[in-house]
């Protein structure tokens, strides 16, 4: 026990919550690397995108986790770009309008869409309108990549970047060592508060992120 334990005695329970708050962390940034992997399936597949899949970094931080997941989602943003830039130049201005109008009803896109798939790379195909109608016209879907985005810069920065340097698959004592050393209560308290408002934002958005990617998957035939 060290002497801040013995000043603090609640010490070793701050410490316990900074490591399962640590847990959380991990535990919804491999939520989004599935998720994101699930997507570039899709992709891949039906909009005859070279996606490469991501995959967790156990002996990396989290920031460099947090890395690999914003450039994969931005490469996805990339692709659907592309094919938006394309549709731009094929249809008349005020249908490209209203396929960015989130008051326009999906039928009406796909029908939009169905009328110059022939013309647009990457988006030949039933499948493929759906999959972008669903994610890159959906106002759902944009606020979810850009919402999570956000979140994950934020991670980026964490407590001064110490808990965002902490390998991704260490152990709770290894955690505890690293981010706390012989931090007494006040240090343990700060890094708790903003560990907790990090997931407060984090968790719904992984969820939100990785339920809106189902969606998508489910409305494929």
């Amino acid at each position: 026990m060290s002497w801040s334990d013995i000043f603090y005695p609640d010490n070793p329970r701050r410490r316990e919550r900074v490591a399962r708050l640590h847990q959380e962390l991990v535990n919804c940034m491999e939520l989004n690397f599935d998720a994101t992997n699930d997507l570039i399936g899709a992709l891949n597949t039906h909009c005859q995108c070279k996606l490469q899949p991501i995959h967790i970094q156990e002996k990396g931080t989290l920031q460099d986790n947090c890395n690999v997941l914003l450039a994969a989602i931005k490469a996805v943003q990339g692709e659907l770009q592309d094919i938006d830039e394309q549709l731009k130049r094929k249809l008349e201005p005020h249908l490209y309008r209203k396929l960015h109008d989130f008051q326009e009803p999906e039928s009406k896109k796909m029908q939009i869409l169905r009328s110059v798939t022939t013309g647009v790379a990457g988006l030949t195909g039933t499948v493929a309108i759906g999959i972008f109608v669903n994610l890159a016209l959906s106002e759902v879907g944009t606020i979810v990549l850009s919402g999570l985005m956000t979140v994950v810069v934020k991670i980026g920065v964490s407590v001064g970047g110490v808990i965002a340097g902490i390998l991704l698959g260490v152990g709770v004592d290894m955690i505890v060592s690293a981010i706390l050393g012989a931090m007494e209560r006040s240090q343990l308290e700060e890094a708790i508060e903003e560990l907790e408002g990090i997931m407060k934002e984090f968790k719904p958005a992984s969820k939100e992120y990785s339920k809106t990617i189902m969606r998508v998957m489910f409305s494929l035939p």
